[in-house]
């Protein structure tokens, strides 16, 4: 029974990284693709420029912000699964799993809530050009400043990684990710510089607050669902192996 009880959990921490996969592939999909915000607007745009935004293409944005609604809340399964794969290696209460689930599924809120924004100010484009822009501001500054949320779900990923015993190789927090973890913590501070300035690298389109961020969370996300994918592999051979 006790075994059974195993290949359940392994399967189905599984298949919490792979709906992480799906879900994020189809965000992707519907923030590049249908709501078209990728690169992101500029910052300094006028209202009757975003307002232009959100009226060419009104119907596809909508669509892109129902499948970004659906697909939102991809961070969420796969924060699970890094906070019960932390448990197993920590000593005592894990506190730092029980952080990093936490930061992790309200994080999750402010990558939900912006498309949620996005799609209040394309469901009415007619209306004031000005509302139109608090709209699609609000939007974008929930979407990139937050940020500073991602570094509280960090710290114990790295603490994990740097800490744990080596579990023959097959940790899902092996040291290189720790490093990884580690350069992604300090890039997540640039978001919320992004309130000072419309313009440059500081700006919501800019390199830090936006552009170093999303390169190095695409890496850290395949990373981290290959390492996870790959230990789980590995429990359930391992507890295979064991006398019944």
């Amino acid at each position: 029974m006790a075994r059974e009880g195993f290949y359940a959990s392994v399967a189905s921490q599984r298949a919490m990284v792979w709906t992480t996969i799906v879900l994020g592939i189809v965000f992707a999909i519907s923030y590049v693709l249908l709501m078209g915000f990728f690169p992101p607007p500029p910052a300094d745009l006028a209202a009757s420029e975003v307002t232009r935004i959100y009226t060419e293409h009104n119907v596809r944005l909508r669509i892109g912000v129902i499948f970004g609604l659906i697909s939102g809340g991809f961070l969420a399964p796969i924060s699970v699964v890094i906070s019960v794969q932390m448990a197993r290696l920590e000593k005592g209460v894990p506190v730092w799993a029980i952080l990093q689930g936490l930061t992790g599924v309200v994080g999750t809120v402010f990558v939900w809530l912006p498309v949620l924004v996005w799609g209040v100010a394309a469901f009415t484009p007619e209306r004031a050009p000005e509302i139109t822009l608090i709209m699609h501001e609000f939007g974008w500054l929930l979407f990139i400043t937050p940020l500073s949320l991602f570094p509280m779900q960090l710290i114990g990923i790295i603490i994990v990684a740097f800490t744990k015993d080596e579990d023959d190789g097959h940790s899902a927090f092996p040291r290189w990710l720790g490093y990884l973890t580690a350069w992604q913590f300090v890039q997540s501070f640039g978001g919320p510089i992004a309130v000072l300035f419309k313009t440059g690298i500081f700006s919501w389109n800019g390199l830090l607050p936006f552009w170093l961020p999303f390169a190095l969370f695409s890496v850290w996300m395949v990373a981290i669902c290959v390492t996870l994918l790959k230990a789980l592999r590995h429990q359930k051979a391992t507890q295979a192996a064991l006398p019944a």
